[in-house]
């Protein structure tokens, strides 16, 4: 269904595929918001056509609110790709967050549906600025930690006439395991306590250096 939606190419709507490095409160919230566009579009459009046929044959006062929701949802489609999707992909949490407030906020008093679901991702989006959360999905990224000092080994015991067996290798010698490969390493911020991919020289949300 999101393939199909997303074949469709209309530029002035995001795309369902997301940046595999995003924490997972985002990703979710990306989610709900990307469906919320398409609820928006189509609640817009029956607004709008509501709104004309009322004001010609019914009443021109409900058939002015019709058409002034239309156009308010339309327009929250429009400006949800630059204000919230583009800045979530580029890692811009709490710019997203703060324009998706507004945007939830319009869309409760003039849509209704399409205001609920950017509640969710609003409310699901904020635990990303939670001191704990867990950031990326088993099996994908996760936040590099400090590694435990190694573990001292002590031969067993051996005759006096035989020498001491070499110890193994320190943890830190050895190869990392395959699955390891894909993981990404990932540092706190100074300022704001963001955790971000190390790949970034500042932090994407308060821009502060590494």
């Amino acid at each position: 269904m999101e393939q199909q939606l997303d074949s469709m190419n209309l530029s002035f709507l995001a795309k369902s595929v997301a940046p595999p490095w995003l924490p997972a409160p985002v990703a979710e919230a990306r989610k709900i918001a990307w469906w919320a566009q398409w609820l928006m579009l189509l609640i817009g459009l029956a607004y709008v056509i509501s709104g004309i046929v009322n004001m010609i044959f019914n009443s021109f006062i409900f058939g002015s609110y019709s058409l002034a929701a239309g156009i308010i949802n339309l327009l929250l489609v429009f400006v949800m790709k630059t204000t919230f999707f583009d800045a979530v992909d580029l890692g811009k949490f709490k710019d997203a967050a703060d324009k998706l407030l507004i945007w939830m906020i319009l869309g409760l008093l003039f849509g209704v549906l399409g205001g609920i679901l950017l509640l969710i991702a609003y409310l699901r989006i904020r635990n990303v600025f939670q001191p704990n959360y867990q950031p990326y999905p088993t099996g994908q990224y996760q936040v590099g930690q400090a590694q435990a000092p190694p573990q001292q080994y002590q031969a067993p015991p051996q005759p006096a006439a035989q020498p001491a067996p070499v110890p193994p290798a320190p943890a830190e010698a050895q190869a990392a395991p395959p699955h390891e490969a894909h993981k990404a390493e990932m540092v706190k911020c100074k300022k704001c306590g963001v955790q971000y991919p190390a790949f970034m020289r500042t932090c994407p949300n308060c821009n502060e250096p590494r």
